[in-house]
């Protein structure tokens, strides 16, 4: 029989008793660490998800903003919609992007504000979400016990186009840029090469000049040429990178463009698109009225005289010689010829009005060849694309506003001044580059 103080004695005891109280810990430890690490897993998978869905975003942006370069707004948002489905199939994560989480506009770099515009081909933003009015949410799954049983997860992204400031003005060129002496460059101006460039002694750049190639040990520069006593102010001018110069491969498109009322590579000072095709092997101004647009199909080569040649579009499939005066403003002449001497002039060519870099008067000459001037060049707010090699000699001077695209190489001489305008040049053929604003 047992006493009946005996259980309350062995409760009594029980209390106060310290072995076994680890476990008790345990416990409440176990419980803790499961919790935060529920915690974890649950965090991790948000930002799985939201890393998942920004990688889609750019992807479609960058999509969108590609496609739009050359169509509809709707084409490229359906461009875009398909580049998200490649990255997050529907079966598997639901509808992440809409077309209208897809926006056209324009982006402010300084104020990082983008303004819806239907029209633009400058910037897109694309939202892409996974939530519960979707019905796509990023499931929770130890935070289910808290109440938590999802996640709303939304990212953005905004591509904007740009354009690089060499490729705007500067010599830029996939070849060897090889420019001598006792030439001055001014601030904004660019010298670029996809090779490497030369340059010989006494030559001034200003603080703000460019001048880069893919590896600036490549530069040649004479003993000490890159003192400021042989070279004042090279040393800091020093740049490395490499573009891919898209508008070389865009001349078939330029020429198509330009004899297209609706194409962007219209100009609009030309105000009838009825092509005349001359049978003539050489002009003057006066044979060349205002506001056309005019074809030459030569055998061997085609002339233009001295004189002023204004608002006209000139295409031909021969060399073009332009003679000692020759003045071209608001004009585009294009040969298809791929002779190394396509467009050549013995001196006094003059490419766009001296205006001090006021919109409008430049001109653009395009060559599927090359480039060839003997002396005293002036260029104002004007262009210069050739797929071959461009020489220019001594006395380059008057240039402001000048943009030299070789496929080849470029070879400038002496006594030459290349001033920046940073306006005046809205009538060049540029190829557009994207870039992640956001």
């Amino acid at each position: 029989m047992i006493h009946p103080a005996k259980p309350r004695q062995l409760a009594e005891a029980f209390q106060y008793r310290q072995d076994g109280g680890l476990t008790v810990v345990n416990v409440i430890f176990l419980m803790v660490v499961a919790i935060l690490g529920g915690i974890a897993i649950d965090v991790a998978s948000v930002v799985s998800a939201r890393t998942q869905l920004q990688v889609t975003a750019d992807a479609a942006a960058h999509a969108a903003l590609v496609e739009r370069e050359w169509h509809s707004a709707d084409d490229a948002k359906t461009k875009a919609m398909a580049v998200a489905l490649q990255n997050m199939p529907q079966d598997r994560y639901g509808n992440v992007l809409t077309q209208e989480n897809i926006v056209f506009g324009h982006w402010d770099r300084d104020t990082t504000i983008f303004t819806q515009d239907n029209n633009s081909r400058n910037a897109v933003l694309v939202t892409t979400e996974r939530d519960t009015q979707n019905g796509n949410p990023v499931a929770t799954f130890l935070l289910q016990f808290v109440g938590l049983w999802d996640w709303d997860v939304r990212t953005s992204s905004v591509f904007e186009t740009f354009y690089p400031t060499c490729l705007m003005e500067g010599f830029v060129a996939e070849g060897v840029v090889d420019i001598q002496s006792n030439n001055s460059y001014f601030n904004g101006f660019c010298i670029h090469s996809n090779s490497h460039v030369e340059i010989n002694n006494n030559n001034f750049f200003e603080s703000g000049t460019v001048v880069s190639m893919p590896d600036t040990n490549d530069l040649v520069v004479p003993t000490d040429g890159l003192s400021d006593e042989k070279n004042q102010g090279l040393a800091d001018a020093l740049h490395e990178g490499k573009w891919f110069i898209k508008i070389l491969n865009r001349l078939d498109e330029i020429v198509a463009g330009v004899q297209d009322r609706d194409h962007r590579y219209a100009r609009e000072y030309i105000n009838n698109y009825n092509i005349v095709a001359l049978n003539k092997t050489r002009v003057g101004p006066t044979d060349l009225p205002k506001g056309r647009i005019y074809t030459v199909d030569c055998n061997s080569k085609f002339t233009f005289d001295a004189g002023i040649y204004d608002e006209i579009v000139l295409i031909a499939n021969c060399p073009l010689t332009f003679k000692n005066g020759a003045e071209f403003h608001e004009a585009v002449i294009i040969t298809t010829s791929t002779s190394n001497k396509s467009m050549s002039a013995p001196n006094n060519l003059t490419l766009g009005e001296a205006d001090d870099c006021n919109p409008g008067g430049g001109a653009q000459l395009i060559t599927y060849g090359g480039f060839e001037v003997a002396a005293s060049l002036e260029m104002h707010g004007s262009q210069i694309i050739a797929a071959g090699d461009v020489e220019f000699a001594a006395n380059a001077d008057g240039i402001r506003g000048a943009s030299i695209v070789s496929g080849g190489r470029i070879d400038g001489t002496s006594n030459m001044n290349f001033a920046f305008c940073g306006d005046g040049m809205e009538h060049s053929f540029l190829a557009e580059y994207f870039r992640l604003a956001k």
